[in-house]
């Protein structure tokens, strides 16, 4: 739990050995890690579906990695409905490297890049990216403006000039709420670790999972949300357009 220069990220070959770049060490790791589960899975996949398809009864590999991803596929799918497929990719992505970063810095001698502000507004600027693109590849660059005025047409300048401000502070507040939440977290952790290391280290590091794992889903369930918002259509809009385009038959 220490970013100090005795961490063992800071020792593995062909990485930075200056402390100052320890959070791209985390952040290498972890992808490293996420990318070599993924290959393992498909590998022991490979060949074998329909042996898969009916679950073991016994915990496997691959049945642990599969309730992962059908849980996340469910929490995605509860927020964007019909829609959820196309964007799992990119919000199971954020759920997952959030989330083993998180764990990564519950070990010991270890940290998380979610501890830096850097990784934080980083991930938030990317959830604003992928969302405001979902939205103008939903609606049209033109359309999507459009949703800013809310229907009010020209009167709803000041709203959509309120909206876009509000839309520009997003990567901010979603940086921020999870800096603040993993630096506490792991913080919070490192100190009582040190203090009753003899006595309490397993509910210790069962909170610290725990939180982990919360972080992450507010996160990913976050930036889903915002990608619903995003590409959502004016149902009583296009029902209006439907009926005209019905009397003009």
């Amino acid at each position: 739990m220490s970013s100090g220069h005795t961490s063992w990220l800071l020792q593995i070959p062909g990485l930075s050995h200056d402390p100052h770049n320890i959070e791209i060490n985390a952040s290498i790791v972890t992808v490293a890690f996420i990318g070599v589960t993924s290959v393992l899975a498909h590998l022991a996949l490979k060949g074998k579906e329909e042996a898969h398809l009916v679950p073991s009864q016994k915990p496997t590999y691959v049945t642990v990695v599969d309730a992962i991803i059908d849980g996340l596929y469910n929490m995605i799918e509860g927020t964007l409905g019909k829609d959820a497929e196309k964007h799992v990719p990119f919000i199971a992505a954020l759920f997952l490297y959030v989330f083993f970063n998180n764990l990564l810095g519950l070990l010991p001698y270890s940290t998380s890049s979610t501890a830096s502000v850097n990784t934080t507004f980083a991930l938030g600027i990317l959830s604003f990216l992928y969302y405001n693109l979902m939205g103008i590849k939903s609606h049209g660059l033109v359309g999507y403006l459009k949703h800013f005025l809310m229907g009010l047409g020209p009167a709803g300048i000041l709203i959509a000039v309120l909206e876009m401000v509000s839309h520009a502070i997003r990567p901010v507040s979603l940086g921020i709420r999870l800096f603040v939440n993993m630096f506490v977290d792991h913080a919070v952790a490192s100190k009582f670790s040190a203090l009753v290391a003899w006595v309490l280290p397993v509910p210790l590091l069962l909170f610290g999972i725990f939180v982990c794992t919360i972080q992450a889903f507010v996160f990913a369930t976050i930036s889903a949300v915002y990608v619903q918002m995003a590409t959502e259509h004016d149902h009583a809009a296009d029902h209006g357009d439907d009926h005209g385009h019905a009397h003009a038959h």
